[in-house]
């Protein structure tokens, strides 16, 4: 059975705002992601492609700051720049471009999780990564560039 909901959204996924337009931490569909209302509490903004870690300052606030393999991506930024200070949408499950952290690559199919600031890493049993996946690659990557990822956050 498939489920349907219509609904009226006042503003673009690409919106980015210092004051929030809409409750901080709603949830809403745009074509096939599903996005998530955050606000930006870190010290530096977060550009379209990185991943949005979240900062445990108060609900639904996030950073681009992460401590390699070992934190929680809650979403991923995809239209707009987080710029410090702001509210805006993040995608937390759907197809995005992210970006892989410097020195590291993956093959097609690689499970992902968050590296150092915002990047992705691929998950191994030889590299005893412990975090929580949060990605597969639908390409091959190359160090410090960007690909196309399947994302599912919290």
């Amino acid at each position: 059975m498939t489920v349907y909901s219509i609904g009226v959204n006042f503003e673009s996924v690409s919106n980015v705002t210092a004051t929030p337009s809409v409750d901080v931490g709603a949830r809403r569909t745009e074509g096939n992601n599903e996005y998530l209302y955050v606000y930006n509490a870190g010290n530096s903004q977060i550009s379209p492609g990185f991943l949005a870690i979240v900062s445990g300052v108060s609900g639904y606030s996030v950073s681009v700051s992460s401590v390699s393999s070992v934190d929680m991506a809650i979403g991923h930024v995809r239209n707009a720049t987080l710029t410090t200070g702001t509210y805006g949408w993040i995608v937390t499950h759907g197809f995005v471009q992210g970006v892989m952290s410097a020195n590291e690559s993956c093959t097609a199919g690689s499970v992902l999780m968050p590296a150092a600031d915002g990047t992705l890493v691929q998950k191994t049993i030889s590299t005893g990564f412990v975090g929580v996946c949060h990605a597969k690659a639908q390409a091959a990557v190359a160090s410090g560039t960007s690909g196309s990822f399947y994302i599912r956050c919290f």
